[in-house]
């Protein structure tokens, strides 16, 4: 006893050593490693002629995000975020920027991007090639949504061993019913909405004839916003895209196999080139050397830096607060959009005596109680006379949109997913894996209720029927808050609820949405209701903690990486681990969600 007694005192010990030390450590790598990064970035002045290089690295972002190690490691982005509106606002200051001759696109090391968050950027594209200025799109390789972006370019490059990605949107799930009943495990699903399909997935082998046809809906619409964008990009035939990777198979065996001629040829690139070729060919085509006589790039973090300036403290103040990820109470983090991180921001906002504010919502829903937690705030700061707008990025569906009803205004992109009306519940119970194995759940309760929701036991009617009602009711509470929101009567809403999903487009078309534009027409919008001539706009976002700054100063400035071989299982493992993730952080106390799980899709 004694021994095991002493034992302990040394575990114990260990553990408060590691308590202590840890941090500490932790903070004492923290202050070298920010301190190396300060004294070795020391800004300098912008050469007078350079082209801007966008190369950004890993997911484009509405809010940077803390992110726990484990979970940077299995998205294999140490260190790897952009912020959109830094992209945007770097491409909208080039444009006028005389120091700036040409724009360098490089995007082998961006994750996505998505589709909406791709019109955002090639408007302000647009913008810099109306001034005159190239922009030049080079890339090893292109995935599919890398080449949107590319395809807005005067000239495109590609190496001679690459190819593009083109293959269409898709959306394919996988499918557990007979998974489950073979390791029996029986997940009791509870629904509002008869095309809320999140819980198909428990319930079906395939996806059911009324969500292939929904989703086959918005998908094609999003699709003709694709091609439409890159056939105008290229100069293309209205169809274009579309017959090109209907005939794909001919077109590459023509080629005997040449994956990157078969694109030359059909005009999706301007030239196949080496990387010595292509380093002389785009100097030449930007015009900007340096000393040596070699090409005089400037990256985007550095350009983004040296064009910040100040908040004009005179000028009334307009807060845009991103809500991205998966709606859950509690605080934000990797993934996940909490609603006491979301009301602080919005409380700061008020504090920060906002002239109005801009919910810029990037989120397939989640937990009820998150989003009425937000939505209600939301309604009261607007009851109070600060005029609120919504700005859809690439979703704003289910809790995303239970939230965005209670603003004064609501813009979406085109190509946005919306709509998913629509409330379920799931109940996992593995009383048949207890059968299986030969053992029993037994035991007695003060009332009928008791034990009831024990996952070991079968889920018995009485509980069936008070899930469904909550579900029901949360339904006719949602269906309730669209239609006083958008001057609509429950029916006209029930028409266009049920869970299904649309497009911006189609959601402005069904009243949904009021205007269809990005962030900035918004942030003007916003404005304008705040009867403002001139204002300055502010991001009130989440609150990076040092553990976060070191993993991206370890990533920027030393050059962290997954290595190759753990980078190959990870690709394998991520869309597992995606597709699972946000099952395992759903916690609404009620069990009870909106949340479209179609709202990612393949692009």
């Amino acid at each position: 006893m004694d021994l095991l007694k002493a034992i302990w005192r040394i575990l114990a010990g260990i553990s408060k050593a590691i308590t202590v030390l840890v941090p500490l450590v932790f903070f004492v790598v923290f202050i070298v490693v920010l301190s190396v990064s300060v004294s070795e970035n020391v800004p300098e002045p912008l050469p007078q002629r350079a082209a801007l290089l966008i190369a950004p690295e890993g997911r484009l972002v509405e809010d940077r995000t803390a992110r726990e190690p484990i979970d940077a490691l299995l998205a294999n982005d140490l260190g790897s975020e952009t912020l959109l509106q830094t992209v945007i606002s770097s491409i909208e200051a080039a444009a006028s920027d005389d120091r700036i001759t040409a724009i360098v696109l490089d995007l082998e090391g961006l994750d996505g991007p998505s589709t909406s968050q791709s019109v955002e950027i090639i408007k302000a594209l647009h913008l810099f090639s109306e001034v005159g200025k190239p922009i030049v799109a080079v890339g090893d390789y292109f995935t599919q949504s890398h080449y949107l972006l590319a395809s807005q370019a005067d000239h495109v490059f590609l190496h001679p061993e690459g190819g593009v990605s083109l293959m269409g949107f898709g959306v394919y799930r996988t499918y557990l019913r007979q998974f489950l009943e073979n390791i029996k495990v029986k997940f009791h699903v509870f629904r509002a909405g008869e095309n809320k399909s999140a819980v198909e997935p428990y319930l079906r082998d395939d996806m059911s004839p009324q969500e292939r046809e929904v989703v086959g809906q918005w998908l094609n619409s999003l699709w003709g916003d694709y091609t439409e964008l890159v056939e105008k990009g290229r100069n293309m035939e209205p169809g274009s895209v579309t017959a090109f990777i209907n005939d794909f198979p001919a077109r590459l065996e023509a080629t005997e196999g040449d994956l990157a001629r078969v694109f030359l040829d059909a005009g999706f690139v301007d030239g196949l080139l080496y990387d010595d070729e292509l380093e002389d060919k785009v100097a030449t085509l930007v015009d900007a050397f340096d000393e040596e006589g070699d090409i005089e790039l400037v990256s985007l973090r550095r350009y983004a830096s040296d064009i910040r300036e100040p908040i004009d403290a005179d000028q009334p103040l307009l807060a845009v607060i991103p809500i991205e990820g998966t709606l859950m109470p509690g605080e934000s983090m990797q993934g996940v959009a909490g609603s006491d991180s979301i009301v602080e921001q919005l409380e700061r906002a008020v504090d920060a005596d906002v002239a109005a504010i801009v919910l810029r919502i990037n989120s397939g829903g989640g937990s009820v109680f998150a989003s009425e937690v937000i939505r209600a705030k939301v309604e009261a700061i607007s009851g109070d006379g600060i005029p609120i707008v919504v700005s859809m990025a690439g979703a704003a569906a289910s809790g995303g949109y239970w939230i965005a009803a209670a603003a004064d205004e609501i813009w979406a992109l085109p190509s946005t997913i919306t709509g998913s009306i629509g409330a379920f519940s799931l109940f996992p119970t593995i009383e048949g894996v207890f059968d299986y194995a030969g053992a029993t759940v037994d035991g007695v309760g003060t009332t009928a209720m008791a034990g009831s929701f024990d996952p070991a036991r079968p889920l018995d009617e009485q509980s069936e029927r008070i899930l469904q009602a909550i579900i029901d009711g949360t339904y006719r509470e949602f269906l309730s808050l669209v239609a006083s929101s958008r001057g609509m009567t429950i029916d006209e809403v029930d028409a266009i609820a049920g869970g299904k999903v649309w497009s911006g487009r189609q959601a402005k078309e069904n009243g949904l949405v009021d205007k269809l534009g990005g962030l900035d027409d918004a942030i003007a919008s916003a404005a304008d209701l705040a009867q403002l001539e001139t204002f300055e706009w502010r991001r009130f976002g989440q609150s990076i903690s040092p553990q976060q700054l070191l993993l991206e100063e370890l990533g920027k400035g030393f050059g962290v990486s997954v290595p190759a071989n753990l980078s190959a299982v990870m690709t394998w493992v991520k869309p597992l681990y995606d597709q699972h993730s946000i099952m395992m952080q759903l916690n609404d106390p009620k069990h009870v969600y909106l949340h479209c799980f179609d709202c990612s899709y393949a692009y």
